[in-house]
């Protein structure tokens, strides 16, 4: 695998990415043995990370507490073992990833890669197969996972801003795992560990995303025809305004569905857009120009504060939104859950300044973006959204939420402030919903 060459320059924030890597099609990976695709040094990486996943083990008590063992090395090296690697790799970027595309696929080097960044892949992976070897995963590895990778994260909130290059793409796929690490514990379907999801460690994760600025990141250039070397350039911007919307979405997340108090405003949000589907996901740079230059006479969106802005002041009317159809069905995604947070916000009496009926015409001229952008897309599209395709339904439940605020009949626990780390709440209130429609 290459080596890390060219530099990057981004607005006090530059690193290093990738010269010259191949890309990865479906099952590339599994077209070579491990000892020919991967070096010996992702064999020590390898015994590195299992030797820091013990030792955090240990720190946490693991063991001296009667419920869990430490983690046990041996235990271990049967399944963070090199013949695992490829399968694990495939399965993330065939599962999780459409959820969660913070991860540049065609430019993706496992031979070079974080350990917190590669831990995060390999655990993902692990969720989706059956490990080669025959290894289980052991008892509280999520959890010493999770311990490993925000200990990093607090160690980085305390420090300045990185200088060299190869820190700063270290603080960048350091930001990729926690994110990661922080989806996979939600699955994980326990509330204790949703609570300190919640509470303790996506606020950690807000806070040093913020310090770093990288909530008002804008590109230096609209996606245009480039050579290599630029597309790479163009790619290690959109990372970053990537983490930042989807720990956006991921706030938004735990707002919805567990009431919590939004840890990020959606105001604070003055990145731009990440990039449509199609252009994050050309294979080389002569695939993103094609499709750069079928889009270029799109009008550019502007940050995202100023669209949902845009959203709640302009009146609900048949006239089309200037920018209407430059949207694509991920960043409705992210409109909806931003109009969600300020709905929660406005009933919670946060945003006094902010009426339900404005939020009513924020979540009209939404949807009638949504028909626009729908409209324009043929049934199989449809069928490979991923998660933006719940985005309509998170547009019933936010009309849902708003039809039945202030109404003297309605006393469900969902629609007040307290928050919860069940999803009991939101199931009630979607099976009243049911049984109140007309």
């Amino acid at each position: 695998m290459s080596t890390f060459g060219s530099d990057f320059q981004l607005t006090n924030f530059p690193f290093q990415i990738p010269s010259t890597l191949p890309s990865f099609a479906d099952d590339y990976l599994l077209q070579f043995s491990p000892d020919t695709l991967f070096p010996s040094k992702l064999s020590s990486q390898l015994s590195e990370i299992m030797t820091e996943l013990v030792d955090t083990s240990k720190s946490m008590g693991l063991g001296s507490t009667g419920t869990l063992n430490a983690l046990d090395f041996m235990e271990l090296s049967t399944l963070l073992g090199v013949s695992n690697i490829s399968a694990s790799i495939s399965a993330f970027f065939h599962s999780l990833h459409w959820h969660l595309p913070v991860v540049h696929f065609p430019t993706f080097d496992p031979g070079n890669i974080s350990n917190p960044l590669l831990l995060s892949i390999f655990l993902s992976g692990t969720t989706y197969t059956i490990p080669l070897d025959g290894g289980a995963l052991p008892s509280g590895l999520f959890d010493v996972a999770e311990e490993y990778i925000f200990r990093k994260i607090a160690d980085l909130s305390t420090l300045a801003s990185p200088k060299d290059q190869s820190h700063l793409l270290s603080t960048v796929q350091l930001l990729q795992s926690a994110l990661i690490i922080e989806m996979l514990q939600f699955g994980q379907d326990n509330m204790q560990t949703r609570r300190r999801i919640r509470i303790v460690r996506h606020p950690c994760l807000v806070s040093t995303i913020r310090s770093l600025g990288i909530f008002q990141l804008k590109r230096g250039t609209a996606p245009t025809v480039c050579d290599e070397r630029t597309w790479r350039n163009l790619v290690a911007e959109e990372v970053c305004i990537r983490i930042a919307c989807w720990v956006f979405l991921a706030d938004g997340f735990l707002t919805v569905c567990f009431k919590n108090n939004p840890s990020i405003s959606v105001f604070e949000m003055d990145c731009h857009f990440p990039w449509s589907a199609g252009l994050w996901e050309a294979e080389n740079a002569s695939s993103f120009s094609k499709i750069a230059m079928s889009h270029s006479t799109e009008l550019p969106l502007p940050p995202l504060k100023d669209v949902v802005t845009q959203l709640l002041e302009t009146p609900t009317s048949n006239d089309p939104i200037p920018w209407g159809l430059s949207v694509s069905v991920e960043h409705l995604l992210i409109l909806i859950y931003a109009i969600n947070s300020l709905a929660f916000q406005a009933r919670a009496g946060l945003l006094r300044y902010l009426s339900l009926d404005r939020i009513r015409c924020a979540s009209g001229n939404w949807k009638r973006i949504w028909d626009s952008v729908i409209g324009l897309l043929n049934k199989d599209q449809l069928l490979h959204l991923g998660y933006p395709k719940h985005a309509q339904e998170l547009w019933w439940l936010l009309n849902a939420t708003l039809d039945a605020t202030g109404r003297s009949d309605v006393s469900l626990r969902y629609m007040d402030n307290t928050a919860t780390d069940d999803l009991g709440n939101l199931n009630e209130f979607i099976q009243w919903c049911h049984q109140s429609a007309p």
